[in-house]
C-alpha cells in the first residue's frame, strides 16, 4: 500500500519539467539552439530591414473659456449664449468635446486638402518602401483638385525625363504607358498630368528609381492619415490637451500638427463670426420691431393723458383727495351750524322759555343775529333787575316787556332766514363733495391703466437699450480673430522611431530562437511513449533498477563480447556495476535467469556480456540457453543441431557433462545449448527434470546464467522462473512502450517472477541529461572518461 501511495505520488510530480531538464536540453542540443538563434536573429534583422521606420511628433495646447481665461474650455458662442442667457439657460462645453474636435473627420479633410496628401510618392529604398514627402524629384500636378476614385502609377525618373505606367485603378490594371519629359502636361486615362520638378539635386539622387504616385479621394486620405492621429487630455485637473501623430516621415507629421491646430483655430473662429453675424443680423431685427413698438406705447401713453387731462398721475390725485376732505369739512361744519341754529331757534320758539337768556352759540356765525341775542340778554337782565325793586305791572317792567317780545320775535326771523341760508349752504357743500368723491373714485382705474402703460413703456426700453448693447458687444467680437486656445508646444518629438523597436524585435527573435527548438524537443520527448530511461521506469514502477548498460554501436550485435580484464569503457565498468549491484538484491543468488518484455531488447547480449564477467572474477558460470524454441544463444555459439538442454528434459541422456560446451570465452564460462528444437517445449519446461538439472549444476557451478524467452511472447519465462534465484528483466529504451510498465508492477507485486529486477539496456546518454536516468559517472580507470581515447581504443 505505502509503494502504490509513493508511485502515485511520483507520478503526479513527475510530469513537471524542471530546470535541471531545461539546462540538460540546451546543453545536449546547444548546436541546435546556437543555429536557431542565428536564423531567428537573421530573420528579425530581416524584418527590420523592411519595416519603415516610424516616429512619434506631440503638440500641446491650452484651451481657454470664452473670457480668455485658462478655465474650463468651452467653445465660443458669443451670440446663442447672450439669448440663451436671456432664457435663463447656460451653455458650455468641455475639453473632452475639443479631444473629440481635433480628431474628427472634417478637420482632416480639411488638412488634407491643405497639404494635400491627397497624392502620395512612395519609393523603393533598399528593402523597404519609403514614404516622400519634403524630399521628392517631383510633384504630381492634376487637372482635377478632387477625384472620386484611388489610383496609382509609377513613375521612373531618367535625366529630365519620365516614363509613366502601371496605371492601377479600383477595378484593376490600365494599359498605359508613356515618356514625358519633367514640366510636360500629358493626357492619361485619368485627366491631364504634369510633373513639376524638384531641384537638380533631387532628381539626380532619383535617377533610375522607380517612385510609385497614389491619388486617393479625400475621405479615403483623411481616414488613413487621421487614423494615426490621436488627442486627450494631459490632466484632468487642467485644460492642456495633447495631441500626438506619428509617421515615417518626420516633418509630414509636423506638418499635419501644424495643420491641425491652424484648422482647429480657424474653425473656432468661423464658428464665432458666424455666430456672431447671425446674431448682429437677429439683434438688429430686433431692435427695429421694439423701436416700433416703443413709440406705439409712448403715444398711448401721451393720448391717455391728454383725455383724461392728466398731467401728472400722482399729482394730480393728490390734489383731488385734498379737494374732496376739504368740501367734507365744509359740510361738516355747515352741518354743525345748521344743527345749532336749529336748537337756538327751538329754545327762541319755547314760551317756557320766554324769562331766559338765549344762549350764545359758536355755531351761529351770524353777527347780527349775535348781536341781537347780545342786546336781547342785555335788556333781559335789566328787567330782571328792575323787578326785584318794583313790581311786574309797573310801565318800565311791562314797556320792557314789550321790547323783550319785538326783540325775541326778530331773533326768531333772523335766525329762520339765517337758517335758510346755511340749509342752502349746505346742499351746495354736500353736493359739491359727491362731485369730489366720484372723481376721485376714478382715479384708481385710472392709475391702473396708466401704470400698465408706463410698465410696457418701462420693459420695451429696456429691453431696447439691451438689445443695443448686445450688437455693439457682437460688432466687437466681429472685429477680433482670436480662438480661445492657446499652442503651449508647437511639434516636437525624438529622431529615434518608435517603430520598429529594433531592440525588442532582436530580443523576440532572440527568444524564439531558443524557444523553438526548446519546445520542439521537449514536445518530440513528449510524443515519445516508448521507455526513455531509468526516470520512466522509477516513475511507473517500483521494481529495483539493477544497473544501466550504456548505448555503443555494438549492442545491436548480440554475439559481440564486450567485457574484458583490461578494459575501461563505460560498457565494462557498467557490467561490473551489475555484478556489484547483485550482491545486494541477492549476495546467496546462484540461479539468474534474464527475460525481457520481447524479442530484440538485448536479453542475449546481456546475459552474454553478464556471464563473462561473473567469470573475470575468478567464479564458474555456465550459461544455460532456455530459449529452446529460437535458440539464440546457441546460434551465437555455433551450435545448431547438437544435442543440448531439451535432450537432457525429455530423458534421452543424464548425462550433463556431455551436453556443456566448454570454455565459450576465456574467463571460466562454459555453455548449455538449447538442443534440438522438440515438439512441446513448455511441458518440457515443466518437467521436474529442470529442478534437477539446475541442482547437478550447482554442484559444478558458482553461477547459473539462464537466458530465457521473453516473458510476453511465450509461456516459457515463468514456468522457468520457479528455479531462479534472481530474475533480470532487461528494458531497451525507445522500443517498449511505456504504458506496459505498469503491467509489470503488477507481475512484480504479485510476484510472478522471483526477485524480480531491471536491467536498462541501450541506455543513451543524451536523455540521462534530459532527467531519464542518473548519467553513467563510474570512473573509468585512471583519468579515462566516458568518450575519453584511450576507452574508445579499448573498445577497438
Amino acid at each position: 500500500m505505502e509503494k502504490t501511495i509513493k508511485k502515485s505520488q511520483l507520478k503526479s510530480t513527475d510530469d513537471i519539467i524542471s530546470l535541471r531538464d531545461i539546462i540538460d536540453i540546451f546543453l545536449i542540443n546547444w548546436k541546435w539552439f546556437i543555429l536557431s538563434v542565428i536564423i531567428c536573429l537573421g530573420l528579425g534583422y530581416l524584418y527590420l530591414m523592411t519595416k519603415p521606420h516610424i516616429y512619434k511628433r506631440s503638440a500641446v495646447m491650452l484651451v481657454k473659456d470664452d473670457n480668455g481665461n485658462m478655465g474650463s474650455a468651452a467653445r465660443s458662442k458669443i451670440g446663442t449664449d447672450a439669448l440663451m442667457q436671456l432664457n435663463g439657460v447656460i451653455m458650455g462645453s468641455s475639453v473632452k468635446n475639443e479631444v473629440y474636435i481635433l480628431q474628427s473627420h472634417q478637420i482632416m479633410m480639411d488638412v488634407v486638402r491643405r497639404l494635400r496628401l491627397d497624392v502620395t510618392y512612395d519609393c523603393k529604398y533598399h528593402l523597404k518602401n519609403i514614404s516622400l514627402y519634403d524630399l521628392r524629384p517631383f510633384t504630381a500636378v492634376f487637372d482635377t483638385i478632387e477625384t472620386e476614385h484611388p489610383y496609382a502609377f509609377r513613375v521612373e525618373l531618367h535625366g529630365n525625363e519620365a516614363h509613366i505606367g502601371d496605371l492601377q485603378t479600383e477595378y484593376g490594371k490600365v494599359e498605359f504607358e508613356k515618356t514625358v519629359k519633367l514640366g510636360q502636361p500629358v493626357n492619361t486615362p485619368f485627366g491631364k498630368l504634369t510633373l513639376l520638378p524638384a531641384g537638380a539635386d533631387t532628381l539626380q539622387f532619383f535617377d533610375g528609381r522607380a517612385i510609385t504616385v497614389t491619388h486617393l479621394t479625400v475621405d479615403q486620405a483623411a481616414n488613413g492619415f487621421g487614423s494615426r492621429l490621436k488627442a486627450g487630455e494631459i490632466d484632468k485637473e487642467s485644460t492642456l490637451v495633447g495631441i500626438t501623430y506619428t509617421d515615417q516621415n518626420i516633418q509630414r507629421a509636423d506638418d499635419i500638427l501644424n495643420a491641425v491646430l491652424s484648422s482647429y483655430q480657424k474653425g473656432i473662429i468661423d464658428d464665432k463670426n458666424r455666430i456672431a453675424q447671425s446674431t448682429a443680423e437677429f439683434i438688429d431685427q430686433r431692435i427695429s420691431l421694439i423701436s416700433k413698438e416703443l413709440s406705439e406705447v409712448e403715444g398711448e401713453l401721451a393720448e391717455f393723458k391728454q383725455r383724461n387731462k392728466l398731467v401728472n398721475l400722482k399729482e394730480d390725485a393728490t390734489a383731488f383727495i385734498q379737494q374732496s376732505s376739504q368740501a367734507r369739512q365744509r359740510s361738516i361744519q355747515l352741518e354743525s351750524q345748521v344743527q345749532a341754529i336749529q336748537y337756538l331757534l327751538e329754545n327762541l320758539k319755547d314760551k317756557a322759555n320766554g324769562n331766559d337768556l338765549i344762549p350764545s352759540l359758536s355755531g351761529v356765525t351770524d353777527a347780527g343775529i349775535q348781536s341781537q341775542i347780545m342786546k336781547y340778554n342785555e335788556l333781559l337782565l335789566e328787567r330782571n333787575r328792575l323787578s326785584e325793586n318794583t313790581g311786574q305791572s309797573t310801565p318800565i317792567i311791562v314797556q320792557t316787556n314789550q321790547r323783550l317780545e319785538q326783540m325775541r320775535n326778530a331773533i326768531i326771523a333772523s335766525t329762520e332766514a339765517f337758517l335758510s341760508s346755511m340749509n342752502v349752504q349746505l346742499r351746495r357743500a354736500k353736493q359739491e363733495e359727491q362731485g369730489l368723491s366720484g372723481t376721485l373714485s376714478t382715479v384708481p382705474e385710472k392709475e391702473k391703466r396708466a401704470l400698465d402703460i408706463q410698465r410696457q413703456q418701462t420693459i420695451k426700453e429696456t429691453l431696447y437699450t439691451y438689445l443695443l448693447n448686445k450688437r455693439e458687444e457682437t460688432a466687437l467680437q466681429l472685429a477680433i480673430t482670436e480662438a480661445n486656445i492657446r499652442v503651449v508646444e508647437t511639434p516636437f518629438g525624438s529622431d529615434i522611431p518608435i517603430s520598429p523597436r529594433r531592440k525588442i524585435i532582436m530580443l523576440i527573435a532572440l527568444m524564439l530562437g531558443v524557444v523553438i527548438p526548446f519546445a520542439f524537443f521537449h514536445i518530440r520527448n513528449l510524443l515519445n511513449v516508448n521507455v526513455r530511461g531509468r526516470k520512466d521506469i522509477e516513475t511507473y514502477t517500483s521494481i529495483p533498477v539493477l544497473g544501466e548498460i550504456p548505448h555503443h554501436k555494438k549492442n545491436e550485435d548480440d554475439s559481440e563480447i564486450l567485457v574484458g580484464e583490461q578494459r575501461t569503457d563505460p560498457i565494462n565498468e557498467a557490467f561490473r556495476m551489475l555484478r556489484f549491484s547483485l550482491n545486494f538484491v541477492n549476495k546467496d543468488a546462484r540461479v539468474i535467469m534474464f527475460t525481457s518484455t520481447t524479442p530484440g531488447e538485448g536479453k542475449t547480449f546481456v546475459s552474454r556480456n553478464f556471464s563473462v564477467t561473473l567469470g573475470m572474477t575468478g567464479k564458474k558460470v555456465i550459461l544455460v540457453d532456455t530459449d529452446i524454441r529460437k535458440r539464440t544463444q546457441s546460434k551465437l555459439a555455433g551450435i545448431t543441431h547438437r544435442e543440448g538442454l531439451t535432450s537432457y528434459l525429455s530423458g534421452n541422456t543424464d548425462n550433463i557433462e556431455k551436453l556443456i560446451v566448454k570454455d565459450l570465452s576465456e574467463h571460466n564460462v562454459d555453455m548449455l545449448p538449447a538442443g534440438i528444437i522438440p515438439p512441446n517445449p513448455s511441458e518440457l519446461l515443466m518437467s521436474n527434470r529442470l529442478e534437477q538439472l539446475i541442482d547437478e549444476l550447482k554442484k559444478t557451478y558458482d553461477y547459473i546464467v539462464i537466458d530465457n524467452v521473453p516473458a510476453q511472447v511465450v509461456a516459457d519465462a515463468g514456468i522457468v522462473n520457479r528455479v531462479a534465484d534472481v530474475t533480470l528483466y532487461i528494458i531497451r529504451e525507445g522500443i517498449i512502450d511505456r504504458r506496459y510498465l505498469p503491467e509489470l508492477q503488477r507481475l512484480y507485486e504479485e510476484k510472478k517472477f522471483n526477485n524480480l529486477c531491471i536491467i536498462i539496456n541501450d541506455a543513451r546518454r543524451e536523455q540521462k541529461r534530459y532527467g531519464y536516468g542518473y548519467g553513467y559517472g563510474y570512473g573509468y580507470g585512471y583519468g579515462y572518461g566516458y568518450g575519453g581515447e584511450k576507452s574508445k581504443k579499448s573498445k577497438k
